[in-house]
Order: structure tokens, then sequence, then C-alpha cells
């Protein structure tokens, strides 16, 4: 009967475990209100995840958008001398390599859109999961980076920010 009871007990609790493990690898739904009264989180059509090894990516249509009405904040991962050529207007540049020392800067407030020049996202992605691992909301990778956004006529700009 003993046996029974913590065969039973150790059951259970590997059960909470990989149950919340899953939980926090699985993307939330989205929240209309967020119970501490802080921003509503954006509902973005565009984006996708496909397992948990992946990260979100969104649309160049829906960045743009968020763009236009203020309500993202990209971060351009390629190199300071990259980001120098061009990059997106107002974007903030944290190299890939720097992205877990300097999370922090990241504003918390906005929807976060991550972005490099690669044809799959590989860095921006990279630079998404590392983010979300430290507690930033709201992260995505621009689909098709910022030779894509140059091409639907996104606005770039110049030189160190």
């Amino acid at each position: 009967m003993r046996k029974t009871f913590v065969l039973a007990v150790v059951c259970t609790s590997i059960t909470a475990i990989a149950a919340a493990q899953y939980k926090a690898n699985t993307p939330a739904a989205p929240v209309t209100k967020p119970a501490n009264g802080g921003p509503s989180p954006v509902i973005v059509s565009g984006a996708r995840t496909s397992n948990k090894a992946s990260f979100p990516r969104i649309s160049q249509a829906d960045a743009l958008k968020l763009y236009k009405e203020g309500k993202a904040v990209f971060i351009d991962v390629r190199s300071n001398q990259q980001f120098e050529i061009q990059h997106i207007k107002g974007a903030l540049s944290i190299p890939g390599s720097q992205v877990v020392k300097r999370f922090a800067e990241v504003p918390r407030q906005k929807t976060v859109i991550t972005y490099c020049a690669c044809s799959a996202e590989q860095s921006s992605g990279r630079a998404a999961a590392d983010l979300t691992a430290h507690g930033v909301k709201n992260v995505w990778a621009l689909k098709g980076g910022i030779v894509d956004w140059k091409a639907q006529g996104g606005p770039v700009a110049t030189g160190a920010k």
C-alpha cells in the first residue's frame, strides 16, 4: 500500500512538471486586457510558431502596420557596421552576440521585432528566442528581414543612431 502511494505521488509530480514545461513552451493565447493594467498585447495575424525549437515570426505587412502606429520597437541584430550602412528607421542596434547581455535595454511597453538580413531569420530568430527566455514579452522575428523590408518600401536610414 505504501509503495502504491509513493508511486502515485511520483507519477503525479512528474505529470505536473511535464505539463508546466509544456505550458511554458506553448505560445499563450492573446489576452485583451492584462491583469496588471499594462498595455494590451498586440494580436498579429502574420505571425506563426511551429515547435519549441522555432520562434515566432511576423509578416512584413503586420510589422509595417505596427511601425506606422508607433507600437513596435525594431532591434537590428546585425553588426554595428551593417547597421550604419542601412537599417530600419528608428531601430536599435543590438548585435546578436550582445542580445543576452543587453536585454535590459529592450523597451517592454511595445511589441519587439528583431531583424537581420538572413533568408530564414536565423539570427533574428535566435535573438527573439533569447529575449523571450530572459522575460521579454511579445517578441517576434521579422520575416524576410531588412531585405524584404526595403523591397516592401519600409522606411530605412543610414549611419549610427
